[in-house]
């Protein structure tokens, strides 16, 4: 009886055992009488892998795994001790070092780490699957059974989307439906290479000389039937309100980055959906037909406030609206199906921007795939009103952009133009097909090639009016916005948050501070920066955390600040100037602070 209570005791009790891959360790607590299916389990949710594809060892040296997916045995059975590390490979890295070894003139790949994002994650580990309910009139079963009428669809079932007018389907359904066929057990997502393989020695470097073996293969665009992102939602109207203000005031373009995050779309099988949480709008040139990015100081403390808020940059915005009547509000429609809806330009930019923001893919040998970043178009519908679009371009234009091959045409603004070869430059043929006027499918030459064979549309909306955005401070516009200083009002100084600051009620203070141009004042200026709390300020934000923020305000550093913007004058005016560090009001005449010693500022 003492054994088996020995026995029992151990059991229930749980072990840690050291997980590591090539993107990090993990620790993982399990009883010692779980499965190893279940630790497989684990594993495949912790590092965002199908657990199909996880194989674990002892040792790095050792070429047969412990155990797969299917593996019922007990970790005791093992002998796994508490604190054993083991180690991972992915089916996809296993590939990718066997494709190293056993060629060494393969294309480059890019060996930047992508991290996962969380919805990559969780989706990665569901099987998304469609349940219907029991029909009455045709399910002839109990309760308990399952026919051909009730069973649970798969998430790409194609009379279900069209059913639910869903135009793509999602990409983990893209990559369910890969998995379901003879080859799924090996699922592996290339990219389109464009270029030359080096290391060639068969003949001398192009354009002298050319081989089969390094010659990229020829092209044939096809539009995309998945979408990475399936969904733009922004969580206030506000956001895009402000946003479109200054096209109203000054009549110039503008354009923007949309900071926020990616989670799970319900209406979706296995779909993301991108959060628009605010708009940044970086330094630019402007004018009625057109907007220039300039060079921007102020983007990474934009990235580090964001970190701290746990958002990214998940894609971009941009204006497009020419009015048509100022008296009745109503703007041109000029984006429709006679003429265009991104434009050649556009989409290059568009891929530009999915390329340096790449997706996490588990079943690439570069471990990425696509992209989630989107893009918004800001114009006028058919009804001559204001509306949004949101797009994304396919991965072979992504791939087209990343080579340097694909151009804007000049014949019309909905054509591309994939570039001819060079003596600089070999491109490979690229064709698209099409129905001619008889309805016959063609083969045509992508010299031009009209862009819609490189599009996705996305629908976008904002959330039910229960929901709480995360910076509602975005939606007050009594705080300039950063980069507008050409308009009356906006500069952005201690005087200004000072009339901010006394307008807002006492109990809004988090309210107050919830806004990305106010946390970026906070962060950078310099009179009392607040970089060292600002991690404290962002966590009270994310959690909707009063009593944290109040904490702050009672602090001797915020006293402090309010004693600086509580002087009417500040730092310097005629004949007196403030002291930096006490605050003290000094006469002109002095040149350190009377209290502190502090020297005047200049």
């Amino acid at each position: 009886l003492s054994y088996y209570n020995e026995y029992k005791s151990y059991l229930r009790m749980s072990i840690i055992l050291r997980v590591r891959s090539s993107h990090g360790t993990e620790r993982i607590s399990l009883d010692p009488s779980s499965s190893f299916s279940d630790f497989v389990g684990v594993v495949s949710q912790k590092f965002a892998i199908p657990k199909e594809n996880v194989f674990i060892y002892r040792n790095l040296k050792d070429k047969n795994p412990l155990g797969s997916h299917r593996t019922r045995t007990t970790l005791k059975a093992f002998k796994l001790n508490h604190g054993d590390m083991l180690y991972i490979k992915s089916r996809v890295e296993e590939l990718q070092n066997g494709s190293e070894e056993g060629s060494s003139g393969s294309t480059p790949v890019s060996h930047e780490q992508v991290i996962p994002d969380d919805v990559d994650r969780l989706l990665s580990c569901k099987d998304g699957l469609i349940q219907q309910e029991r029909n009455p009139q045709l399910c002839n079963h109990n309760e308990n059974g399952r026919c051909v009428h009730c069973s649970p669809l798969e998430p790409y079932d194609e009379e279900y989307l069209a059913n639910n007018k869903i135009k793509h389907m999602s990409y983990y359904s893209y990559i369910k439906k890969k998995k379901s066929g003879s080859n799924g057990k090996f699922v592996q997502l290339e990219d389109i290479n464009c270029k030359i393989k080096p290391g060639c020695v068969k003949h001398p470097p192009w354009p002298e000389g050319i081989c089969t073996q390094c010659q990229p293969n020829a092209i044939t665009l096809n539009q995309q039937e998945y979408r990475h992102c399936d969904y733009v939602e922004f969580e206030s109207p506000g956001i895009v309100e402000n946003f479109i203000k200054f096209w109203r005031e000054t009549g110039s373009q503008r354009a923007g980055m949309m900071f926020g995050r990616y989670a799970v779309e319900e209406h979706v099988p296995l779909g993301i959906k991108a959060i628009v949480s605010f708009i940044y709008e970086p330094p630019q040139n402007t004018s009625p037909q057109s907007v220039e990015f300039l060079e921007d100081p102020f983007r990474p403390t934009i990235n580090e406030i964001s970190e701290l808020l746990d958002l990214k940059c998940v894609g971009w915005i941009f204006t497009d609206l020419q009015p048509l009547s100022r008296s009745e509000g109503t703007v041109k429609h000029l984006r429709n199906k006679n003429t265009y809806y991104l434009s050649a330009q556009e989409c290059i930019h568009a891929a530009y921007f999915q390329n340096m923001f790449p997706s996490y893919s588990a079943y690439s040998k570069s471990g990425r795939f696509g992209s989630k970043f989107v893009t918004v178009c800001v114009t006028g519908n058919a009804a001559n009103t204001i509306e949004m679009s949101a797009y994304q371009v396919s991965n072979q234009c992504m791939a087209l952009v990343r080579d340097n091959i694909l151009l804007p045409a000049k014949e019309h603004p909905g054509l591309a133009y994939v570039k001819e070869s060079s003596a600089e430059q070999y491109v490979p043929d690229a064709f698209f097909r099409e129905k001619d006027e008889y309805g016959n499918s063609v083969t045509k030459e992508a010299r031009p090639l009209p862009v819609e064979y490189l599009l996705l549309q996305l629908p976008h909306g904002t959330p039910k009016s229960t929901h709480v955005p995360l910076l509602p401070g975005g939606d007050d516009p009594s705080f300039p916005i950063l980069n507008r200083d050409m308009l009356p009002g906006h500069s952005i100084d201690i005087e200004t948050f000072k009339k901010y600051y006394r307008s807002q009620p006492d109990d809004k203070f988090l309210a107050c501070l919830s806004d990305i141009n106010v946390l970026h004042f906070l962060y950078t200026n310099e009179t009392l920066s607040f970089k060292d709390v600002m991690k404290d300020i962002c966590t009270a934000i994310k959690k909707k955390d009063v009593a944290l923020v109040e904490e702050f305000r009672t602090s001797p550093m915020w006293a402090t600040f309010e004693q600086i913007i509580a002087v009417d004058s500040v730092l310097t005016s005629g004949d007196t100037w403030a002291c930096g560090t006490c605050t003290l009001i000094n006469n002109a005449s002095k040149t350190v602070c009377e209290v502190c010693g502090t020297p005047k500022s200049k």
